[in-house]
């Protein structure tokens, strides 16, 4: 079970699965319930919202603009990225190269010409 929150109004919705278009809302926070398991594991530094941003992110479900760039460098090497590249980058870097539009074919690629 997931529990979404808006930080804008405080309205709590509780789902039985990630939802995608909520993880997109840079005001919504998803946060695993905690009578399940932890998916992060014991002892993680982060905060339990942040953990499973970075954990759903480390399974290649793309993280939301406004989160922690940390759920951005997982969310990139998941798709193949060095850490120490990622890291080396800035958050926005990181949206531009894997954001929305990350999956589509470079612009002109099949331009039909040899």
């Amino acid at each position: 079970m997931w529990r979404y929150t808006n930080a804008n109004t405080g309205q709590v919705v509780d789902v039985p699965e990630r939802d995608a278009c909520l993880d997109m809302l840079p005001n919504w926070t998803a946060t695993r319930d905690p009578a399940e398991p932890a998916v992060a594991g014991a002892g993680s530094p982060l905060p339990p919202s942040l953990v499973d941003v970075v954990a759903a992110a480390t399974q290649g479900i793309r993280p939301p603009e406004g989160a922690k760039k940390d759920a951005w460098i997982a969310y990139a090497v998941a798709r193949g990225m060095a850490e120490a590249d990622a890291r080396a980058l800035r958050k926005d870097a990181l949206i531009e190269e894997f954001g929305e539009n990350s999956d589509d074919d470079e612009e002109g690629s099949s331009d039909g010409q040899d």
